[in-house]
């Protein structure tokens, strides 16, 4: 690998800060990210384009952290990670979490996120269109998630069921599943059959319902992570039309002086960031596209007189456009641990990882349907008409909501154990991401409001009885000695209502910021992702996503940036 003096790679930045902040690049891209380094590198296909990635993290090469894929979480916590704050859960006894992991390197999150690579269901992906963005669908964004997969396919003797069609293959990001499947998996298969779940050959497809075992973000011949750095940038690291600055955080967008709004829309000029000595530098730009994810893209707007102007002149910060749906929407997908004791020493593969996925009819049952369907009765709170119309249509449309992720653990001194982690794919309750004061480099206040709605924790409780349900069904139950956690005893709605309040956390799917809607519905970028009220400003990211899929979010922001960057073309 090069290695350069530390003398001679700041002379090289020093350089690339005097031509970017002199002289306008087409595309400045603020964040590289899972998204950002996606759209850089197909802009850049065309040698006549040129694009400025600004990134606040560095390169990330040679940390193992973030290529040896045993190591997953070691990067948690440490300086390639935001480590972002976020406020008590006050509808969950007022606890505190810790800061959900969000990359600072290139790659961003796809640098130290779980590795996990599934795609969401049609249903899901064709709301996206029906809430009023034309051309976001099931069948646009897979035709982008396949063009971006290079998928290696398991071997004949790894145990796992697959359909190739479901895959792209000529892609830049290598995906497969990683190792072999353990027989033991074939037991909880079989267990989640007779319990009235369902069987998928592959989930990838666009039918996620039933369970199956899930691709990674993984190259198999030497079992490393893929990253958009690995996968996009750094093989096109050499094109003159593409440069990166690292180190580098931007604070706030800049606005044309004379004038400051034409025709109704606010145009930007470039950019204003500070690099890692604390010196602030502006860069030009004729178009800006924000990537800084959902938690980093709504402060620059903010700071940047895009938000709601009530919030923004309280803080001393001239209103450029009044868009109040900035840093609102705040989604995430909660889950719970749930543990038993296993009555012998198995295999325990790190990966594949099983995933069963239901809809909401064969996780409650016809006895908590009901009661669900009393409580969706109610309009909930923090959630405008057409977000919770979209959700209305996913349960009359029998969409996946909740997922159960399964893992095997056998420690050398003891017998195995087995987590079953339920998750809420499509909560109802929505947090928030503001900033509280003008510093460019001041954390925002981001409130979760989990289980905010009583129908979120309801759905919870229930798919926590539904995994009891499962484990306690045969071949499963052949393998159980007792529950770890919960206790034995704990499997009534309301006690496990109040283990998932002490115990319950985030999964690292945080989309919905800087919203894809209509803007009377709260949207703050419309189907081209160009942000309202401005001409040339864009937000790429997970951010504008809609709608949680019934998936971990990764791939279905890979696919946004594929098809971003054919409408940018």
């Amino acid at each position: 690998m090069l290695s350069l003096s530390p003398s001679f790679a700041r002379l090289l930045v020093a350089a690339a800060l005097v031509r970017y902040a002199a002289a306008a690049t087409d595309y400045l891209i603020v964040g590289g990210g899972t998204a950002g380094l996606v759209l850089a590198e197909r802009l850049t296909e065309d040698p006549k384009v040129s694009v400025l990635v600004i990134e606040a993290g560095g390169n990330g090469l040679g940390n193992v952290d973030i290529s040896d894929i045993s190591r997953v979480g070691a990067a948690w916590g440490t300086d390639i990670d935001w480590q972002f704050p976020t406020q008590p859960l006050k509808y969950a006894n007022n606890r505190q979490l810790t800061p959900s992991p969000r990359g600072k390197v290139l790659g961003g999150s796809s640098s130290i996120n779980g590795d996990v690579y599934e795609r969401g269901d049609a249903i899901e992906y064709d709301q996206w269109e029906t809430l009023g963005n034309p051309g976001w669908n099931f069948n646009t964004l897979i035709a982008a998630a396949k063009k971006g997969e290079q998928f290696f396919a398991p071997g004949s003797s790894d145990n796992i069921d697959y359909v190739l069609g479901d895959h792209g293959t000529a892609g830049l990001l290598p995906t497969s599943y990683g190792g072999v499947a353990p027989e033991f998996h074939n037991t909880i298969i079989e267990g989640v059959v007779n319990a009235g779940g369902v069987k998928s050959l592959d989930q990838a497809g666009g039918t996620v319902t039933g369970i199956a075992h899930v691709t990674n973000a993984r190259l198999p011949s030497n079992n490393t992570r893929s990253t958009s750095a690995t996968g996009y940038y750094f093989p096109n690291s050499h094109r003159p039309n593409l440069q990166v600055t690292l180190h580098s955080t931007v604070t706030k967008i800049l606005w044309t002086s004379i004038p400051r709004v034409t025709s109704g829309q606010a145009v930007a000029s470039g950019v204003e960031y500070v690099d890692a000595s604390g010196v602030t530098h502006t860069a030009n730009a004729t178009n800006i596209v924000l990537s800084g994810g959902t938690w980093g893209t709504p402060p620059i707007l903010e700071r940047s007189g895009v938000g709601n102007a009530t919030l923004l002149t309280s803080l001393g910060i001239q209103s450029v456009v009044d868009l109040p749906g900035v840093g609102e929407n705040l989604n995430e997908q909660t889950l719970v641990a749930m543990q038993w004791q296993l009555n012998s020493s198995l295999p325990s593969p790190g990966s594949p990882f099983l995933l069963n996925v239901e809809p909401l009819e064969t996780t409650l049952g016809t006895g908590n349907l009901a009661k669900l369907e009393s409580l969706l009765n109610a309009t909930p709170e923090g959630l405008n008409t057409a977000l919770w119309d979209m959700h209305k249509r996913l349960y009359q449309k029998s969409a996946p909501w909740i997922e159960g992720y399964i893992y095997l653990a056998s420690p050398p001194d003891g017998p195995s154990t087995l987590t079953w982690y339920p998750v809420n794919l499509h909560p109802l309750s929505r947090g928030s991401v503001h900033i509280i004061s003008k510093d460019g480099l001041q954390y925002p206040k981001i409130e979760y409001n989990f289980f905010q709605n009583p129908v979120d924790l309801y759905i919870m409780a229930a798919g926590a009885q539904r995994v009891q349900e499962i484990v306690a069904t045969k071949p499963i139950a052949d393998f159980v000695v007792a529950p770890v956690a919960p206790a034995a005893g704990v499997t009534s709605i309301e006690d496990l209502s109040e283990y998932i309040k002490e115990q319950a956390g985030y999964t690292n799917h945080i989309i919905g910021t800087a919203l894809l809607a209509p803007r009377a519905d709260g949207g703050v970028v419309d189907p081209n992702l160009r942000v309202y009220g401005t001409k040339n400003v864009y937000v790429v990211d997970a951010s504008v996503i809609p709608l949680q899929p019934s998936a971990h979010t990764q791939a279905t922001v890979y696919a946004l940036a594929e098809h971003a960057a054919t409408l940018f073309k």
